[in-house]
């Protein structure tokens, strides 16, 4: 482990808004969300839009010569001798703000992209040093990275953003940041979300300086996307002389920022050949106290208090005109559930709901966890807590799905402490809201 976070500017290629138009029809959200008919709707948006180069359909006549990663490939070296891309003249850094709603709530964050030197993911604290370094902070569904790989391989580029937090509870970095962010805005986008995505160029040597010493003292811990920085990392290994490959371009946000939110990922149960749903009730009334409703709304109000007081509170719909929200009894039994685990794990709602849950009372323990993923499938799937998401999961539940487990969002506090003791939560504990969008600025490596 180096013993700190090396964070430097760079000089990054951007879209060129006399040659491209909008800038609102080039950029797309994270290449992992970019699914079905959105493809086509973001590719239709512009022959420039980046989903063309981070997400390239396959073709049936594909070869090993002539594929989805070439086309990326040969439209990126298109665009830069178009002069759609071009480079900044001056390394920089790039503070990104995003203004969003939530609830009726008007948030704002903010934080900055610039390169990281990698290294692997930390497993323990220096002696008797400040600890510095990157953590991960949550188990990730078996992917292969093979796909981001072949990507990188062909264009040797970072198109999207991990995204990445710090601790700066002095906030010495958000000053800096916010200092830039008084000038105008180079690019200024409204996405389909109604999300505002906004970026400021910082390129004053005393400012990009002082952003890369005060980033050197802290540890980051990966927000979203770890399969990009394992991705990263076997880039660097294949090749061990290119110095750009040893750079990563990521997001960075003070964990302290005001609008940095966690929102919850809730879990439907399905295809389990033996659901009994009453054997499931009354399984969880052994550790959880029970109270039934007749209203949504009525459930979600009690988890809120019981989140509120400290209580680790569900909610639970199972079909029978009923909802339910379950508060455990005694936190204590985590310590027979998760021996080797710290308080701070075993104290995670989303580590009591599977091993009290979903291991220990309908036997999907992590094999069959491993088989659940966001599309569908599998014996779980994981239903992301914005817009119609609820309503959405209590249908499928009424359409043949087993049970859908609602859940109060883990806190960023309880995210930093279980990185901080190099442990990591349940896959898909925490949803962090909205995506870094991609398109906004690359690196380009070679």
């Amino acid at each position: 482990m180096t013993e700190m976070v090396r964070v430097v500017p760079f000089r990054a290629y951007r879209y060129d808004k006399t040659k491209i138009g909008d800038y609102s029809k080039v950029v797309a959200p994270p290449y992992d969300i970019i699914k079905g008919p959105m493809v086509d709707r973001l590719q239709g948006l512009s022959k420039y839009n980046i989903a063309w180069i981070t997400k390239n359909k396959p073709e049936p006549s594909d070869s090993e010569h002539n594929n989805q990663y070439t086309r990326a490939a040969s439209l990126f070296r298109k665009w830069l001798q178009e002069g759609a891309l071009g480079q900044d003249d001056k390394e920089s850094f790039y503070a990104y703000g995003q203004d969003f709603e939530i609830d009726g709530k008007k948030l704002f964050r903010f934080g900055f992209i610039g390169l990281m030197e990698l290294e692997d993911f930390a497993t323990k604290a220096p002696k008797g040093k400040q600890f510095t370094g990157v953590l991960q902070h949550e188990e990730t569904l078996p992917k292969d990275i093979l796909d981001r790989l072949n990507l990188c391989r062909q264009t040797f580029a970072n198109f999207g953003l991990i995204f990445v937090i710090y601790p700066d509870a002095e906030k010495k970095v958000d000053s800096v940041l916010e200092k830039n962010m008084k000038k105008a805005a180079i690019m200024d986008v409204v996405d389909n979300e109604n999300i505002r995505h906004r970026i400021w160029r910082i390129d004053n040597k005393k400012d990009t300086d002082a952003i890369t010493s005060l980033m050197a003292s802290k540890y980051v811990i990966i927000a979203d996307g770890h399969h990009r920085y394992k991705t990263a990392l076997a880039l660097k290994a294949e090749n061990p002389d290119l110095e750009s490959a040893k750079y990563r371009m990521l997001a960075f946000v003070n964990i302290r920022n005001p609008g940095l939110v966690i929102l919850p990922t809730h879990r439907v149960v399905q295809n389990l050949p033996d659901f009994d749903r009453a054997r499931l009730l009354d399984g969880v009334s052994k550790h959880f106290a029970v109270k039934d409703f007749t209203d949504k709304d009525e459930m979600f109000k009690f988890m809120e208090t019981q989140f509120e007081t400290g209580s680790h509170c569900f909610g639970l719909f199972v079909n029978d005109a009923k909802f339910y929200a379950i508060t455990l009894k005694d936190k204590n039994v985590m310590r027979e559930m998760l021996p080797t685990k710290s308080e701070q794990l075993r104290s995670l709602d989303v580590s009591i709901l599977h091993a009290l849950v979903l291991e220990k009372i309908l036997g999907i323990g992590k094999e069959k966890l491993a088989e659940g993923t966001m599309s569908g499938g599998g014996y779980v799937t994981y239903v992301k807590g914005i817009g119609d998401a609820v309503d959405e999961s209590i249908k499928s539940v009424k359409e043949g799905a087993q049970a859908v487990f609602f859940m109060n969002p883990p806190r960023i506090e309880e995210v930093e402490a279980v990185s901080r003791n190099f442990e990591i939560m349940p896959q898909k504990s925490t949803f962090f809201h909205p995506k870094v969008w991609t398109g906004f600025t690359i690196n380009k490596l070679k």
